[in-house]
């Protein structure tokens, strides 16, 4: 393992930069991916709140 010189940064820059192919950040998103989503979180409050009516601890969230 190696020693600690004790040297420490005193300012961290971070910079982003769009990949390649990366749309830009105002484009709208595909309407498939938007419709597949809000079917998948339809489908997930579906199946959280029948976990709760029939009253399985295995899927309440935590607290």
């Amino acid at each position: 393992m190696a020693k600690p010189k004790g040297k420490t940064a005193d300012a961290l820059r971070l910079v982003a930069a769009a990949a390649g192919g990366a749309p830009a950040t105002g484009a709208k998103p595909d309407p498939r991916l938007v419709d597949l989503v809000r079917l998948l979180a339809r489908q997930a409050a579906r199946e959280f709140a029948r976990s709760i009516e029939e009253g399985r601890a295995d899927h309440r969230p935590p607290t």
